[in-house]
């Protein structure tokens, strides 16, 4: 993924650093033209004036460095030197009047002649004292350049991650927001630029509100308008049991009890899978974590006793719950009826509640079918059913304790067991979730 703020950075960072020595170099041959046509005059007025002054003994004498002295040459008619000041490097006298480039003594000189009726004068500077003054002025330059380039890459981040702020504040928000959340995203330190992108995902959220509000209201109408009718055909098939029937009227009388029991059931599920996507919050309150269990449990008992399943309470741990009673509720009620309901006869149930770490979790451990590996990623989908075709159910239990955990911050944790055969499933409650007025002691 690419971060926005070190793209602009890296790209910022380049042409700082593109600039500045662009600059540096344009200066450099800039300056060094100027001071190549400065210095060539300074030569040509040297070779006016120098056949008119060249004694020795004009003061003040300053001595220059050896780099900027220059080489003063003078002949007369006859070729014969009368003057010569300067290093000691032989330059050539040059037939060609004016300026030209001369190696000599190693080095690169830049030479000019003149003549009169009587004299021939030639001035030569060094090449190097040039280029030394065009790098100096060229590094003088460029330095508030370079010097520049990090206040500026400095004042650039900041601004930077200044702008890029409002879309950390914006993420942090979209992120901490659940399915459910209907208020619009804040505008607010958001860029300009950015602002019709939230925008159009405030339109998105109202859209996709608008559906699942036409979902749940769908669902739930067809909810309470089966409820009657299937009521409705249990009294009659209730009735029709109660009358005398031979042994094969009676099994079917049996077969169509048992399938409005379990349509019943997938009724009752759907409302209250409704009222799970709802969200409706009920308030905290302080519970009793033995005695919730043992009145989730009891609910189940007859349930148990009826397929020959045994159920059955594990020593733990008992503290006060500071929770939504409703929702751990419905959390642990439907992991029991997983539980309950694909174990075989003749296996056991048992719920275990105890504090671990910083969590305090209650477990459901069956000896069932257990769930097949290729299953588990699909646990939590709606309708989906990971249990042998034989036994009832409507995929919807795992999906609505998945729900109400999530809205809890609580964590659901279900898996196959090491040691057996059947299915481990436990919700885990922060510690953030328990009273600060906790009584504790081992279960007898």
């Amino acid at each position: 993924m690419t971060s926005l703020r070190k793209t602009v950075m890296t790209y910022v960072t380049g042409l700082l650093i593109f600039v500045g020595v662009a600059a540096a170099i344009t200066s450099y041959y800039f300056v060094k033209y100027e001071v190549n046509s400065f210095q060539d005059n300074a030569l040509h007025e040297v070779a006016l004036t120098a056949g008119m002054v060249f004694r020795h003994d004009i003061e003040p004498r300053i001595d220059a460095e050896l780099e900027d002295q220059l080489v003063i040459q003078i002949w007369d008619q006859a070729k014969q030197p009368i003057h010569r000041s300067g290093p000691s490097v032989d330059i050539p006298s040059q037939s060609e009047l004016g300026y030209a480039d001369v190696t000599a003594g190693g080095e690169r000189w830049r030479v000019f002649t003149s003549r009169d009726a009587t004299h021939a004068i030639q001035v030569a500077q060094r090449w190097s004292a040039r280029e030394e003054v065009a790098a100096y002025a060229a590094a003088g330059a460029a330095v508030p350049l370079i010097v520049a380039i990090p206040i500026a890459w400095l004042m650039i981040w900041w601004a930077v991650k200044r702008v890029l702020s409002g879309l950390g504040t914006l993420s942090a928000d979209i992120g901490q927001r659940s399915a459910d959340a209907k208020d619009a995203l804040s505008l607010k330190g958001v860029p300009v630029e950015v602002a019709p992108l939230v925008t159009a995902m405030n339109s998105l959220i109202e859209r996709h509100q608008t559906a699942l509000e036409t979902q749940r209201r769908f669902v739930s109408d067809a909810a309470h308008e089966l409820r009657t009718p299937l009521a409705a055909l249990q009294i009659q098939i209730d009735n029709l049991r109660s009358r005398e029937l031979n042994a094969p009227e009676r099994e079917i009388a049996q077969d169509l009890l048992d399938g409005i029991r379990r349509a019943s059931y997938s009724v009752n599920q759907l409302m209250t899978m409704v009222r799970a996507d709802a969200g409706i919050e009920s308030e905290a309150e302080v519970v009793d974590a033995e005695a919730f269990v043992r009145l989730v449990v009891s609910g189940f008992v007859s349930i148990a006793d009826a397929k020959g399943v045994s159920l059955a309470i594990a020593p733990g741990t008992r503290d006060e719950l500071n929770v939504r009673a409703a929702d751990l509720r419905l959390i642990v009620s439907n992991l029991l009826d997983n539980a309950v309901r694909y174990t075989r006869a003749g296996g056991a149930v048992s719920i275990k509640a105890v504090r671990r770490g910083t969590d305090f979790v209650i477990e459901v451990i069956d000896s069932g079918c257990g769930i097949p590996e290729s299953a588990v990623p699909y646990l939590y989908d709606r309708f989906f059913r990971a249990a042998p075709m034989d036994i009832d159910g409507t995929g919807l239990g795992l999906a609505i304790a998945r729900t109400a955990a999530d809205r809890n911050g609580f964590s659901l944790d279900i898996a196959n067991r090491d040691d057996a055969q059947g299915v481990r499933a436990a919700v885990s409650i922060p510690l953030g979730g328990v009273s600060n007025e906790v009584r504790q002691f081992e279960a007898a």
